[in-house]
This record gives C-alpha cells, structure tokens and sequence, in this order.
C-alpha cells in the first residue's frame, strides 16, 4: 500500500458531496482503467483517509461486480448504519458477538464501548483487527484503549499483538494530525506493556511503539513526553526520526541549544550510509506526490481567487507564484505550492470561513493564531494542492511575513511596503505587488536567472535575523532535506552557508561541517558509480 498513490480517492469524495455524477462516472471508468480501484487495498485507502461516502461507493461497486462479496457487504453495512446513526438491516444480520459488531454499535449510536458487550465477543483475530482499524480511522482512541484492555485481559499471545501494532502502524501516516493525540500515544504504549521484552524482534517493536507515541505526544504538543518516549526509541532504525522528535520538540519550547544539538547529532549519524539510506525511506510519505500539476495548480489558484474575492478581500501572487507569472506568465512546472498573500491579520477569520463554506477547500487550523498569525495553510481538495496563504503586516517600516513551520519556529521576512495591483493572469485578473520586480529582488535577489540549488530561507535578502537561532535552525533541516532527497546541489549551498555563518554563537562547528561534506563526497561517489 505504502508504494501506490491514492490521490483519486478524496476526489471521488468530493464529487460524490457535491453530487456531481457525470464527473464521478468519467473518474470511476478512468481509475478502473489504470488502477486497482474496487480492490480491498483502495477501500483500506478511503477508510484510512476517512472518506465514508467514498468507502460505501467502492463497497457498492464491488459487490455489484461480484468482487469479495463478504468483505464488502460487511464493510457497506457498517459504513452506511454510521452515516445514518442507525443500524441498517444488514448490520442486523452481523455477527452479534462480533468485536467488529460491538465496536461499530458504539460509533453508531454515538455511545462509549460497552466492556461488557465487549467481554462476550468471540471470534477469529482479523475481527478484532477489523474492530481495531475503524476505531483508528474514526480517531476514537478511547475506545481502543478499551478494545486493548480487553485484548490483554484475554492474555492475547505475540502474535496477536503484533498483528495489531502493523495494523496501526500502516496508519500511523494517516492518524498523526489526530486530536486527541495522546490517546493514541497511551494506546501505543499499552500495547508496549503487553509484549514483554522475550527476544530482540520484540525489543526493536517496542522501540518503534515508543517512537510512535512520541510521534503522537508531538501532536498533541506534550513535549517534554515527546521527549521522555524518544529516549526509549533505542533500536537502530528509530534512532533518526527519534532524534528529529527531541530536536523539535525543544524547538516547539524555544530551545535552540537543545535543538541544534540534537540536530548536529543527527547529521553526524547520517554519514553511515545505512542510516542515511534508512532516513531516505522513513520520510517518505505513502500518499506523497512527487510532481506539480500545472493544469490543476492553475485551476486551485482560480477557485481561491473566486472563493476570496467577494470578501473584500485582495489575494495578490507572492514568492514562486509571483515568479512564475513575472518569467513565464504561467505556474512555473518545477514548484511545489501555490503563494499567494494578504495584507493584515485581522482578515483570516474570515478568509478561513469562505475556503470552508465553499467545500472546495481544507484548512489546517494550528497556524490561525490572530495576531500572532504570519501564514494560513489551505489545500484545494480536488487537486490536492497545497497553498500557503502569507500573511502581511506592518513592523518597524516594513511590510513583514512568515513562515510558521511544522518544527516550531517561526521564520520572518521583509519587505518595502507596496500596494498591489491586478493584472492578467491565468485569463483573470490577479492582484500583484505593484512593484512586482522589486518585489522579487527582494525575494530572490537575480529573479531573472533560474537557480536551482536556491533555498529561499537561507538566502532570500529578505529574510530577517539572518545568521541567528532560528537560522540555524533552519540550515540545519535544509542539510536533512537535501540530503533525504539526494540532492548535491542543494548540500554544497547549504555547506556553502552554513560556513559562512559558523562564527555565531549558535553556528555549526567544524565538526559538523566536516560530517557534511563527508555526506557530500559520500553521495557523489555513489552518483558517479550509479553512472
């Protein structure tokens, strides 16, 4: 599952919200032709990305086309009588002794899982599994922890516990932006409890579930448990991301000694290329997609347009978005988000509810702060592209902006006050800076020369306190992602400024510098011997 992308699947929820059935049609024959649409995998998918209407549509499919009946016909009761908040006649014939049964009973008449019930349910182990899985895609970590409970007062053996720890494993990409996701974190750690320590394997699944809960105690900003259970991910394989959970979560504290600690450590651990292969894979994410749809990242930008208009509101192209229109007149192909801006905070209230109310849009609601808002995060749900809307106010005689990162800190950057103005793009009017090459100078420097080991955090003239403790910082993570995505271009620059800035109290040894550039020889020597 982790290998195949799943992308369609909150398209077809969309089209099947907003009714749009000559669409749905056109996509369902599509995905049939090139994909494993009505297959269990696609309905694992849609259940993991919590897309109900989605799941009840595939199930439906299936069993029209005589494909795994029994599971299907399980999983359609189940997922109808829980949109409804009433049990279906199908449900009714389940199993009443089912864990499965007692489990979806809860979610269906919206009441705590009765231990008792519970207590009665009998059957093979993928019943429980299957009870475990919706109690994750419906984020009710309360229950599971009365499902574990049970499961350990049953004296379940090894084998069961390990068939539910990859059950929740093979979510845990799906799961960590939970609320609450602590008690997914205490689920981890009950399941830690019961396997014991009886042979290495199961020494390094505790590590791991160690791992998982620091994950999850991450999310739900717990720091110092993010840091007690990243202590406890020992095994060779969870050393990196556990050293990624302490650097963060000292920076989420405002640590940064304590960050770039743990940070250099880090990079010293890379120089094995085992540990730097093992990095490459863990951060890949199962659903990531690795191009940008130009077409699609066009028509994202035009929905925002339509959707913010009608507030009053003057959404106007910023950063790769701004130079895309200045160089080529269109997104340029090699970008990876939509920019666009906003001048003022008071606004985003607002902004938020549109993107909501028009069902095109998601919003990622940790960065709408008030005043202390720099940047929104919104994704377009058919196109599954990102936008990152800037937020732009006045400081000390600039117009100032920033970038609120998943690791804590908060990046800010400068620019000459302007006023915008519209102009054509994409066949509309967009609103530009109205002194758009200004603008980019200020951004880029030479906007007019394409450079692609460019890092804008690093190097853009606007970026404020450069060479300080969120600087570090962010030199620091630009090395990690270079070096994850095998990108020398990119290393050699961040080498480059990192040097350059070692003589600040917070800035990389020359230890650290020379673990770099052992990396760098290290994966050019693989380069040329791949040729």
């Amino acid at each position: 599952m982790s290998e195949t992308n799943y992308s369609y699947l909150p398209l077809i929820e969309q089209l099947l919200h907003t009714q749009s059935y000559d669409t749905l049609e056109a996509v369902t024959l599509q995905e049939l032709q090139k994909s494993q649409l009505l297959s269990a995998h696609s309905l694992d998918a849609a259940r993991m990305q919590r897309l109900p209407a989605t799941v009840i549509y595939l199930a439906s499919l299936a069993i029209e086309n005589e494909i795994d009946i029994g599971a299907n016909t399980i999983w359609l009761a189940v997922y109808q009588s829980i949109g409804r908040r009433a049990e279906t006649p199908a449900f009714q014939q389940l199993s009443k002794r089912s864990a499965l049964q007692a489990v979806a009973s809860s979610l269906i008449h919206q009441r705590e899982l009765d231990k008792k019930a519970l207590m009665q349910c009998h059957g093979e182990l993928d019943e429980w599994l299957a009870a475990a899985e919706l109690l994750v895609d419906y984020a009710r970590f309360d229950q599971l922890k009365v499902l574990i409970a049970e499961l350990a007062r049953r004296k379940a053996d090894v084998e069961s516990w390990l068939y539910l720890v990859r059950t929740l494993f093979l979510r845990q990409a799906f799961v960590k932006n939970v609320d609450p996701a602590d008690l997914l974190a205490e689920c981890y750690l009950s399941i830690r409890d019961n396997l014991g320590e009886s042979n290495p394997v199961i020494a390094n699944v505790r590590s791991s579930l160690a791992l998982y809960a620091s994950h999850a105690y991450a999310v739900s900003g717990k720091h110092q448990k993010t840091i007690l259970w990243a202590q406890q991910a020992t095994s060779s394989q969870d050393k990196v991301p556990a050293s990624i959970n302490m650097a963060r979560a000292h920076c989420f504290e405002g640590r940064f000694p304590e960050t770039l600690e743990w940070l250099d450590d880090l990079l010293g651990q890379l120089v094995k290329p085992e540990v730097r292969q093992s990095h490459k894979e863990e951060q890949k994410h199962p659903d990531q997609k690795t191009q940008f749809d130009v077409i699609a990242a066009s028509q994202a930008l035009l929905d925002l347009r339509e959707v913010l208009l009608p507030l009053g509101v003057k959404p106007f192209l910023v950063s790769g978005t701004l130079l895309g229109y200045a160089r080529e007149g269109q997104l340029l192909a090699h970008d990876k988000d939509i920019d666009v801006g906003i001048i003022g905070w008071e606004d985003q209230f607002d902004v938020v509810n549109a993107l909501l109310q028009s069902g095109l849009f998601g919003v990622d609601f940790t960065h709408v702060k008030g005043r202390r808002a720099y940047h929104l995060v919104t994704q377009h749900l058919r196109s599954r592209v990102m936008i990152d809307i800037f937020i732009y106010r006045e400081e000390n005689g600039s117009l100032v902006t920033g970038v609120e990162s998943y690791f804590g800190y908060l990046q800010k950057f400068a620019f000459t006050p302007f006023d915008v103005k519209a102009v054509k793009f994409l066949g509309v009017d967009f609103f530009v800076p109205s002194d758009v090459e200004k603008n980019l100078e200020e951004n880029f420097g030479n906007w007019r020369q394409p450079d692609p080991g460019y890092i804008s955090h690093l190097e853009s003239p606007s970026t404020m306190d450069v060479g300080g403790d969120v600087y570090q910082v962010v030199g620091r993570l630009r090395a990690l992602e270079a070096i994850q995505k095998g990108s020398l271009e990119k290393l050699e620059r961040v080498i480059h400024l990192m040097n350059d800035q070692k003589h600040q109290p917070l800035g990389m040894s020359e230890a650290t510098l020379a673990q770099l550039r052992s990396i760098q020889a290290q994966e050019q020597q693989e380069v040329l011997y791949a040729e």
